[in-house]
């Protein structure tokens, strides 16, 4: 083969290979792409300029520097796309040094110093260059398949044969083209292994996402749990293999739209996570838990009894509240059944459960959500500078408002839990507002205002409690309609908000909290005055300045 015949054939393959690296870089928008197909042009900049000198008589210094330059360049972009490829990062230093390398060879070339020690570094620089790149591709944990290993070697092997050039020159055995050649059909062989990485990566990652798939049709992502589908999908085959008798139980989270509506559905759902964790240690692995839609489980026990479940269900409840003593309490309501045989239609069983589990239900969610309203309450004491002692002196003043304007036994009660739970949606309010000492920004403001909206759905969420979320909405409004959430003016706010308003604001006044004094009684009854027709029921002012003075008399005798 001539010469010619080498250089055509050698120009013909890096043309290939940078037109593949070009069109997977346009087509793919990869960065390491961009850098690997500079290299490639680059290093056929570096061929094709060799060649020139070799030809040439008197070497031109331009291209002696085109050469130096295109070559130095070139192996760092090698580099620079394995470490963009497996997402590396690297000290600035090998760009600074790459960098320094070829402004140093342009001034000593220019000058007409001899650059041979120049030259001998740089080979030394390639060759660290390329140590480096192997280095991460042989760290590197993904993709997994042998070709980052090859690739990795290709690259120690590609530096050994750029040590070759110089060699081959030093001790004049073998002719330095040899060196040359050797070093090209190395880097061809990594170039060739580059591409088959990046496509081994496309198919892990593929494959990646396939099992990703699968396992969100057969699991439920947030809980773990068996998917619904899967199930439905898979229930003849799920049957046959279950070991019969089986106990088939439904169970349902209480007091979760209470959580949500108080914390946010993401804390609902780390709940419901945890509950559903807590639950399958508890029955073990051999009992499948299946998440049937929102709040809603079904366990299958294979071969257990129903009382044996029904020990087994207890235990559940019990580590639930074992499990998360300091925090928002959960419990859930479970209805059995049992399989027979595998002739009772499923559905039907289903049912059964389901019916069970809805009859405990009526009992059981009242006492979780009213356990999950006294721990909101506790926690907003230790959140807020409100306290129990604070809770407990509305509750005074409010009965004896009630009794003073003639409300019903049932009526004073009504006002005494709206008394105690006005402030409720403050547990949604963060901290940090709550105990600031100076005055809030219009953006904490703003975000303060939102508790009248959080009680009322706290309140909403519980059967008990809803027929008074109305006058915990309203206890921020203004006799004057100046108020907030929604404006109210007069006879339009809730009489216990407006009751509310006044008893609250007096025992703020009249107790020192770490932003501001206490006002003596007196003076805070002048306030209070000052503000009604304004903030307050003019009317209902009247009425409290009467409680209020009797009070005071006795207190002073």
């Amino acid at each position: 083969m001539t010469a010619d015949s080498i250089v055509a054939a050698s120009i013909s393959i890096t043309l290939v290979l940078l037109i593949s690296y070009g069109f997977l870089y346009f087509s793919e928008k990869k960065h390491y792409f961009l850098a690997w197909s500079l290299s490639v042009l680059t290093l056929m900049i570096t061929y094709l300029s060799r060649t020139a000198l070799l030809e040439t008589n008197s070497p031109s210094v331009v291209l002696q520097i085109i050469n130096y330059a295109s070559s130095i360049a070139g192996y760092w972009l090698v580099f620079k796309g394995t470490q963009l490829f497996f997402s590396r990062s690297y000290p600035v230093f090998w760009d600074i040094g790459t960098g320094f390398l070829i402004l140093a060879f342009i001034c000593i070339a220019v000058q007409g110093i001899p650059t041979t020690a120049l030259l001998l570094l740089s080979v030394v620089w390639i060759i660290a260059l390329l140590s480096k790149a192997a280095m991460t591709c042989l760290k590197a944990k993904t993709p997994q398949g042998p070709i980052r290993i090859i690739l990795g070697y290709t690259y120690i092997f590609w530096a050994l044969s750029i040590l070759l050039y110089p060699l081959c020159k030093l001790i004049n055995v073998i002719p330095p083209s040899v060196g040359y050649l050797v070093a090209g059909v190395v880097g061809l062989l990594a170039y060739l292994n580059m591409q088959a990485l990046y496509f081994q990566s496309i198919r892990e990652e593929l494959e990646s996402k396939e099992a990703n798939i699968r396992k969100l049709v057969i699991y439920d992502k947030l809980t773990g749990a068996y998917s619904r589908t899967y199930f439905e999908n898979t229930l003849e085959d799920f049957l046959d293999k279950t070991l019969m008798p089986a106990a088939l139980v439904m169970g349902d989270f209480n007091g979760l739209k209470l959580i949500n509506d108080t914390f946010g559905h993401e804390k609902g759902d780390e709940l419901l996570a945890d509950g559903v964790r807590i639950m399958q240690e508890t029955i073990g692995p051999e009992n499948v838990i299946i998440r049937w839609g929102g709040d809603e489980f079904i366990i299958i026990m294979p071969g257990v009894p129903l009382d044996q479940a029904g020990v087994l269900l207890n235990n559940v409840k019990d580590n639930l509240k074992i499990s998360r003593p300091k925090t928002v309490p959960i419990d859930i309501s479970f209805g059995s059944t049992f399989f027979e045989n595998r002739e009772q239609p499923l559905a039907e069983m289903i049912n059964q459960a389901e019916e069970k589990m809805y009859s405990n239900k009526l009992n059981e969610s009242k006492k979780t959500r009213l356990a999950i309203i006294e721990f909101l309450e506790k926690l907003l004491w230790e959140k807020d500078y409100q306290t129990e002692a604070h809770v407990m002196r509305l509750k005074s003043l409010v009965s004896k408002f009630g009794s003073q304007i003639g409300l019903s036994a049932r009526e004073i009660v009504e006002l005494v839990q709206v008394a105690m739970l006005h402030d409720i949606g403050k547990i949604g309010v963060p901290g940090e507002i709550l105990k600031k000492q100076g005055d809030l920004t219009p953006e904490e403001w703003s975000i303060m205002k939102k508790h009248s909206e959080i009680g009322y759905r706290i309140t909403q969420s519980s059967r008990e409690l809803a027929h008074v979320s109305e006058a915990v909405l309203g206890h921020h409004e203004w006799w004057n309609g100046k108020g907030y959430p929604q404006g109210l003016k007069e006879d339009e706010i809730p009489l216990f908000s407006r009751i509310v308003s006044i008893v609250d604001s007096y025992d703020v006044i009249t107790h020192e909290r770490p932003y501001k004094r206490a006002m003596d009684p007196y003076s805070a009854l002048v306030e209070i005055n000052k503000c009604a027709g304004k903030q307050f029921d003019p009317y209902l002012v009247t009425v409290f300045n009467k409680i209020m003075q009797e009070s005071l008399v006795v207190n002073d005798r």
